[in-house]
């Protein structure tokens, strides 16, 4: 290996190094105060690793570099993110959560048991994976060939259920036809009875306060001296003694006790009310933080980039239809593997356009048609992925719960190591077949890429049809709603309640 290739793949890390720890600093951690080092090194890594991975395939593409010291690259990046995504992360997650419980030692003995189940459970997966040739696993069944198989067999699972909800959601957000009008009295009236619900809180919280601070009070009355009067100045009239009188005593058993039982009656039915009311708080600001970006979609939507974005919801949705009968077709009557879909395509546009009369080295133009498509996936596909993925572990965790941005910055490394593997086995038939044999020697063998195209096709349209059927139901249910319910911002009035 060259020292200007060492040098172009040390450069090339570094940078994709950092802007993984950019990426969540203004993304993940955003919102989080307490950030975990050690979890952004390891996601910094990961990101790192995938990216200069696909960075390789456009230095294929493009002819950059020699020839070996790609492969060499390649098959290093390759070995050390499955070595992260197998060993690394499944120990260090395993770590992190058994450690909120137990001492650290304790916790990095479960780590490494964990990480032992992890590894015969992963390797029992022989039935998802595509079975690979035994001249190209030298390790038998524990070659890396296997390793890519089965991390490939899950990551095309990922991706087709990520690809069959973004190409069904991002239209529905589009298109302005399925945006709610929401108006800012309906908003104000909401914001109204969130306040009232946050005063009710803290005055149930008052009273509990107060309360507890009555029976304090009075567990030190009854405790303290009685004064000599009353009983105990039967004991002998001295003013100087000290303790609690025979009276107080007496008192301090017998009448604090029901009332200290009521008291804690009291206090567990206020702590109930105010269980309630918070359950209610957070559905109500749930309800808020929703009319709110429905409110912002529909002032967004009359603008001049409204009415592009809803124009481009319906080209979207029209394309969602195309992918779900490529998808069908494949599936059906199998798919053409002889050529790219850059060369199909360029060759039929000029054969619509100019009728035959325009000549033109397909395979030689295609190359670079193929690079920007190659990059405008890579970029995009990684780009929707870590939003949504983001999106759905911030719904799904909760921001109140202990550890979640290490947790939630641990699954996105584990589950960006899977995406990318699958996405470079998946782009291996979008290229000309003169590159897909670099791709084959950077996994080390050959598999069989058509089941993971099958897979793929599947569970998108498995996926996609679902979407469907979510999407178009709860616009329907919204729409029901606001029809038939009194609109919240309407308040009698005086001469309406005389009428």
């Amino acid at each position: 290996m060259g020292a200007i290739d060492l040098l172009v793949a040390v450069v090339s890390f570094a940078v994709f190094f950092i802007a993984g720890m950019k990426f969540l600093d203004y993304s993940v951690y955003r919102d989080f105060e307490n950030r975990s080092p050690a979890a952004q090194i390891l996601f910094a890594v990961v990101f790192a690793l995938s990216a200069f991975m696909l960075e390789l395939l456009v230095f294929e593409i493009l002819g950059y570099m020699n020839a070996s010291s790609r492969q060499s690259l390649w098959r290093v990046d390759m070995i050390i993110l499955i070595c992260m995504l197998l060993a690394v992360m499944p120990y260090y997650h395993s770590y992190t959560i058994l450690s909120l419980r137990l001492r650290p030692s304790k916790a990095a003995v479960g780590g490494a048991l964990a990480l032992t189940g992890f590894t015969y459970a992963f390797w029992q997966l022989r039935w998802l994976a595509p079975s690979v040739p035994a001249s190209s696993a030298p390790l038998g069944r524990f070659g890396m060939l296997e390793a890519i198989g089965r991390v490939g067999a899950l990551g095309v699972t990922l991706v087709a259920v990520l690809s069959g909800y973004g190409s069904v959601s991002v239209p529905f957000s589009y298109i302005s036809l399925f945006i709610r009008p929401v108006e800012r009295a309906e908003i104000d009236a909401m914001e109204g009875q969130l306040q009232a619900t946050q005063n009710s809180i803290a005055e149930k919280r008052r009273s509990i306060a107060q309360i507890k601070e009555e029976m304090e009070n009075l567990g030190r009355a009854a405790s303290g001296d009685g004064g000599g009067g009353g009983f105990g100045g039967l004991g002998g009239g001295k003013r100087g003694r000290t303790g609690p009188s025979l009276w107080g005593r007496i008192t301090s058993i017998i009448i604090p006790s029901a009332g200290r039982r009521n008291s804690q009656q009291l206090i567990a039915q206020l702590e109930a009310e105010a269980s309630s009311l918070e359950a209610l708080r957070q559905a109500l600001f749930a309800d808020v933080v929703d009319l709110k970006r429905e409110r912002q979609r529909a002032l967004v939507a009359r603008t001049i980039y409204g009415h592009l974005q809803n124009f481009l919801g319906y080209i979207l949705s029209l394309y969602c239809l195309y992918r779900m009968f490529a998808s069908t077709k494949a599936l059906v009557l199998g798919e053409d593997t002889s050529s790219d879909p850059v060369s199909r395509s360029l060759g039929f546009v000029l054969g619509l356009f100019s009728g035959g009369t325009v000549k033109l080295n397909v395979s030689v133009f295609s190359q670079y048609l193929t690079l920007i498509f190659i990059g405008f996936i890579s970029v995009t596909s990684l780009r929707g992925f870590m939003k949504h993925l983001t999106r759905f572990f911030s719904a799904v965790l909760g921001g109140n719960t202990p550890g979640h941005g290490k947790t939630l910055v641990l699954l996105l490394t584990e589950l960006l190591g899977f995406y990318t593997v699958s996405t470079l086995l998946l782009l291996r038939r979008q290229l000309p077949e003169r590159y897909r044999d670099s791709v084959t020697a950077a996994i080390g063998g050959e598999l069989e890429f058509d089941l993971y195209h099958r897979a793929f096709h599947a569970l998108f349209l498995l996926s996609a049809s679902i979407s469907v059927v979510l999407f178009w139901s709860q616009a329907a249910r919204s729409k029901a709603e606001a029809l038939d319910r009194l609109p919240l911002y309407y308040m009698p009035t005086a001469k309406s309640q005389r009428d």
